[in-house]
């Protein structure tokens, strides 16, 4: 129980400096550096580890997109740009709380790495003068953030899924898409007990409103429109070629970067903002804090990788004599838990767990057990206190991390009671 003990300390040892109002970013580093201690590594391993860290492929890009993000953000809220659109969200859904949680909805779409961070002020902004704490406004912005994580063709953590199990994307749709629904719909528990009104329904707006919503979400939509082709295109041409470092940076942070890029210099057309306005909001002090908490996430991950933790703790539960079932659920839970990535729990523990769906099936499908497994990893990073988006949406609202889990683990439950209903279905289906 060494590994499984080590990192829930690491945790609590995060939890517990972040509590005591600790820097975030230095609470992660202190738990990178714990880590490699409680795994027995040597402190000059450890500190090139660090520096292997902060100079890493996935590092850089990430701290890229992300200052992408900030400014881009900042861009539409300087401009008014932000204001404009939430109010025709607003005016056309009609309640506030729709708004608010379509709209990170709708930076969902794309898997900006901590795009929670992008949608926020726009959640902020939805819920007005509605009396909301922080930490549920942060909920919010989290949970609907990811509601398509499970199918959405364009995440990483899907595309490794399908890769690894080998099926195509209308197959693994079929079984995944309803995940996504579970999601959405118990995410209607995080707005209980919010202000009533957050729930006021406005009258309806004037005709035309729908046409200007469309306008004024431009920055946001020509993201996707460019990302996702370029993307697929960049696959198309690149996939399997390029070392794993290199495809990460072409075929993941390069689509994005480039779709962010865009949003940008239209942001700035519309809003007649000069690219020196624009930029400038990169001398901000909150700027250089992010970039330095992203850091420090991405090093911890890497020290993770280095010792190998999600699979001595996989070992571990092997040696527990754990039944496969529990084990085809836990590990990808854990998973998601140590590395706070789809990606992450997809490539730590589909190699370990998809073997035992094969026992489990028998001479049937294994389309239940995947559900089964990447539904609960989904989980497990959606409580990770490493998932970028969860960081700094709290960040944002300036709330710790205990409320807010509070406010989400009613809707975590109710996730994972109906997909341990939604994959006995389909075991009693056949599929």
């Amino acid at each position: 129980m060494h590994a499984i003990s080590s990192i829930a300390g690491v945790f609590a040892l995060i939890l517990m400096l972040a509590r005591l109002k600790t820097p975030l970013a230095v609470a992660i580093f202190a738990g990178a550096l714990l880590t490699g201690l409680l795994f027995d590594a040597a402190p000059s391993d450890i500190a090139r580890w660090m520096l292997r860290g902060v100079m890493h492929p996935r590092t850089l890009g990430l701290v890229a997109i992300t200052l992408l993000q900030l400014v881009l953000s900042y861009g539409m809220e300087s401009s008014g740009q932000l204001r404009e659109m939430v109010t025709l969200m607003r005016r056309v859904l009609r309640r506030p709380a729709v708004a608010a949680a379509a709209l990170p909805a709708l930076i969902g779409l794309l898997p900006m790495p901590g795009g929670a961070l992008f949608s926020a002020p726009m959640v902020a902004s939805a819920a007005d003068t509605a009396e909301i704490a922080p930490d549920r406004l942060s909920a919010i912005n989290y949970w609907f953030r990811h509601i398509w994580e499970h199918w959405w063709p364009i995440y990483p953590g899907v595309l490794l899924a399908m890769t690894l199990t080998g099926r195509s994307f209308g197959d693994f749709a079929l079984t995944q898409l309803p995940l996504g629904i579970i999601m959405a719909t118990c995410g209607l528990l995080v707005f209980r007990g919010t202000h009533p009104a957050l729930h006021a329904v406005q009258p309806p707006p004037p005709p035309g409103t729908a046409r200007a919503l469309i306008r004024s979400t431009a920055s946001i939509w020509l993201i996707v429109v460019v990302a996702v082709p370029v993307g697929l295109l960049a696959r198309t041409m690149f996939s399997g070629t390029l070392s794993a470092d290199t495809s990460e940076l072409v075929l993941t942070f390069g689509p994005v970067g480039l779709g962010l890029l865009a949003g940008l210099i239209w942001t700035a057309y519309r809003g007649r903002q000069s690219a020196l306005r624009v930029f400038a909001h990169i001398t901000r002090g909150s700027v250089w804090s992010m970039l330095l908490l992203v850091t420090s996430v991405m090093v911890f991950q890497y020290i993770l990788g280095e010792v190998k933790a999600a699979s001595a703790i996989a070992e571990e539960l092997r040696q527990l004599n754990v039944p496969l079932i529990v084990v085809v659920a836990a590990l990808p839970f854990v998973a998601g838990a140590v590395t706070g990535l789809a990606v992450g729990f997809v490539g730590t523990s589909f190699p370990i767990v998809l073997p035992l769906m094969i026992v489990l099936a028998g001479d049937g499908s294994t389309r239940a057990f995947v559900a089964l497994a990447y539904a609960f990893g989904h989980i497990g990073q959606m409580v990770s206190p490493l998932h970028l988006c969860y960081i700094v949406s709290n960040r944002y609202f300036s709330t710790p991390f205990a409320p807010v889990y509070r406010i989400i683990m009613p809707a975590i439950t109710c996730v994972g009671f109906l997909t341990i209903l939604y994959v006995i279905v389909l075991r009693l289906l056949g599929l």
